[in-house]
């Protein structure tokens, strides 16, 4: 049906989001080391460069939440533009100062792609197929990250353009998309919601934080938070303590990454198919169970063999568990709130977790200064808040599975279309 080719078009249009936040996070974690030696600043400079990168997703908050007010289609066809030309600049700043900069606007950018991305994916799919949609949406996260793993194992870095040519490599792809995403059309729900409203009622600030909703965005927001520190920690910190505490080569720590990655991307689909058949709250519980094992021993593990194959499971399940974690962003929350919520819930409780999670680390784990002592040691007892997460899960969040949207919020129902969903 034309609804079938229309939703089918949408996720080919989106899931380049989802893409480059693994490859530009990917490109920043593994060619820091170069970035730093063609700017030549110093481990200071370098540290103090990690705090305004994440000022972009704070800045991503601002530019998602409009999406309830102007229409998803609108931040999305636009912040692509906005992606490319902040890409474009980082790729020939002069400094590290200018490099941050525009890393900051590339990242509000695609921040505020990527909430906008997962809303219109859970308003235009129907209950039996958002889980799976959501899966294949968010498998290409890990796919950019393998993509800058084979760029890399190809000696890519080694050209003229070193680190630069990475942030332009993708340049061309995008400016077509860019083109292409004026063929989105805005999401039903959002339209009609539109139309519910009073003439010049626009969404409030704090409209999620309102007392039907306050309890709700805490719960998924502190969920978030919880889930978001040791895996940002793990995947932060993870080829330093190969490489350091376990003396694999840089080589080797390639090859490791593109493997737990790739077989990663089935975790991200399966978590997806999984939602469909057992639910959301099974699914979360599981993927966070094994999740949370598996980060535990990957830092602990000694022999390579063992530690590529824990790599390899704390991958599918600990970052494979993001549809389900995304779903309890956007489908918890009303039309009129949802793309708030979702900014709310991505652009600060969970880039706090990301950003504290790896700080924990390196102050606890410092072999001279740290608490710990190790990093190892530091991420694996990081790993164990994962578990107030998982009682949060199992005894506060509503069951989504083969509802629609307006029955987990209160919504009127959808007017029907006369099309197949």
């Amino acid at each position: 049906m034309v609804r079938d080719r229309y939703l089918r078009l949408l996720l080919v249009l989106i899931v380049s989001t989802a893409f480059f936040v693994g490859y530009d996070d990917s490109v920043l974690g593994l060619l820091l080391p170069d970035i730093q030696a063609s700017f030549h600043a110093s481990d200071a400079v370098i540290g103090a460069v990690r705090i305004p990168v994440q000022a972009g997703a704070v800045a991503a908050f601002f530019l998602a939440r409009l999406s309830d007010r102007i229409g998803r289609r609108t931040v999305l066809v636009w912040s692509i533009f906005g992606f490319i030309v902040f890409t474009t600049l980082v790729a020939v700043s002069w400094d590290i100062w200018s490099f941050t900069g525009f890393l900051v606007g590339a990242n509000a950018f695609l921040g505020a792609e990527y909430s906008v991305a997962l809303t219109m994916v859970v308003e235009e799919f129907p209950e039996d197929r958002r889980g799976r949609a959501l899966g294949t949406l968010l498998a290409f996260e890990a796919l950019g990250t393998i993509a800058v793993g084979l760029l890399l194992t190809a000696g890519f870095d080694k050209t003229s353009l070193s680190w630069r040519g990475f942030y332009l490599i993708g340049l061309g792809p995008l400016v077509i998309l860019a083109v292409m995403r004026r063929r989105l059309r805005e999401t039903r729900r959002q339209l009609e919601a539109v139309s519910r409203r009073r003439p010049g009622e626009v969404p409030a600030f704090l409209s999620p934080w309102q007392p039907a909703w306050r309890a709700r965005i805490v719960l998924v927001g502190i969920i978030w938070f919880l889930s978001a520190l040791p895996s940002a920690a793990a995947t932060a910190w993870w080829a330093d303590y190969a490489e350091v505490e376990r003396g694999l080569s840089s080589h080797d720590v390639g090859l490791f990454v593109t493997a737990g990655y790739a077989f990663g991307v089935l975790g991200y689909y399966c978590c997806g198919r999984l939602m469909e058949r057992v639910g959301r709250r099974r699914t979360a519980l599981l993927y966070g169970s094994c999740g949370f094992v598996a980060g535990v021993l990957v830092f602990q593990a000694a022999a390579s063999v063992t530690g590529l194959v824990l790599l390899m499971l704390a991958v599918f399940f600990g970052l494979g568990i993001a549809p389900v974690l995304s779903s309890f962003a956007t489908e918890l929350f009303p039309t009129n709130i949802r793309g708030q919520a979702s900014a709310w819930l991505r652009n600060w409780f969970q880039v706090v977790g990301l950003g504290l999670g790896p700080a924990l680390v390196g102050v606890l784990g410092d072999p001279t200064s740290g608490a710990i002592g190790n990093i190892g040691d530091t991420v694996s007892l990081l790993m164990f808040v994962w578990l107030p997460a998982l009682w949060l899960i199992w005894r506060f969040i509503p069951e989504a599975k083969g509802r629609r949207l307006e029955e987990l919020t209160g919504e009127i129902p959808l007017a029907p279309t006369g099309t197949v969903e």
